[in-house]
């Protein structure tokens, strides 16, 4: 119990652990911030991935709607190509597991974006839920029979497929605005993961330097010691060693100084005797 209490008590012992404290907060705490702007950086990647696949699933839509309008695809195609669109629109604000990404939900700095996406997602539904679907059940949407090839209802779905083409065109210029937008936030995330890691290799190397600083500090008087003592071995006891602080090797000063103190005066009195 008195060798731990001398332990808690030695100051030397005191300013290494620290230091040593100072060096493991600051790694563990460099880490750990590194590690969540890379986690963000990655988050970001996976959401521009996702937002720009909302070009292709657009087209797809826009492929098979045409096709559906020309009667060579049947309403299962159509509703699936909606069904994927949607949900890969919803799920890129919600987030959630898609295309085998564990997409996370989008930062609200976005969200004027994507609320211009949805936007127009939802008046391209409405459109061909509406021009498309619900008409053709209802027998209204000239099909590539040769009992509707009449002028009139050519020139309507050609006038209907120009519209789904350019409400197509206005979804994926909305969705790439939403893309350039991540794209931006991705590259000023990597200048402040730079930022951060310049930071803190510079405060390591502080740390570090400090760290020297001080043990050269606590070897000093080790040294001081050192040469006293190579002069005393040769028959020179005046010397004295400087005095700093109040930590162990200060005190071993102290007591060194006095001890050749103590010799100095009994060899003068040992000549004065003589």
């Amino acid at each position: 119990m008195p060798n731990l209490l001398e332990r808690i008590n030695s100051k030397i012992l005191l300013k290494i652990t620290l230091l040593v404290i100072v060096v493991i907060i600051l790694i563990v705490g460099s880490i750990g911030v590194l590690t969540y702007f890379q986690s963000e950086q990655s988050s970001f990647g996976n959401s521009i991935n996702i937002a720009g696949k909302n070009r292709y699933l657009t087209s797809n839509l826009l492929f098979q709607t045409e096709k559906y309008l020309d009667g060579s695809s049947d309403t299962s195609q159509l509703k699936g190509a909606m069904n994927s669109l949607q949900s890969n629109i919803m799920t890129l604000k919600q987030g959630g597991m898609i295309s085998g990404v564990d997409l996370k939900p989008l930062s609200s700095s976005v969200l004027d974006l994507w609320n211009i996406v949805n936007g127009r997602w939802n008046v391209y539904k409405s459109s061909i839920i509406q021009k498309v679907l619900i008409q053709s059940q209802q027998g209204k949407i000239a099909t590539s029979s040769p009992s509707s090839s009449t002028y009139t209802a050519a020139l309507d779905q050609l006038l209907l497929k120009k519209r789904f083409e350019s409400m197509a065109s206005d979804l994926i210029t909305s969705s790439d605005a939403l893309v350039t937008q991540l794209g931006l936030q991705t590259d000023k995330n990597c200048q402040n993961l730079i930022l951060l890691q310049i930071i803190f290799g510079i405060l390591i190397i502080g740390i570090l330097v400090l760290i020297l600083y001080l043990v050269a500090r606590m070897l000093r008087p080790i040294f001081d010691l050192t040469q006293a003592t190579s002069k005393i071995k040769k028959g020179n006891y005046d010397v004295s060693v400087r005095q700093k602080g109040s930590d162990e090797l200060s005190v071993l000063t102290e007591s060194f100084n006095s001890m050749i103190a103590s010799v100095r005066d009994f060899i003068e009195n040992h000549h004065d005797l003589t």
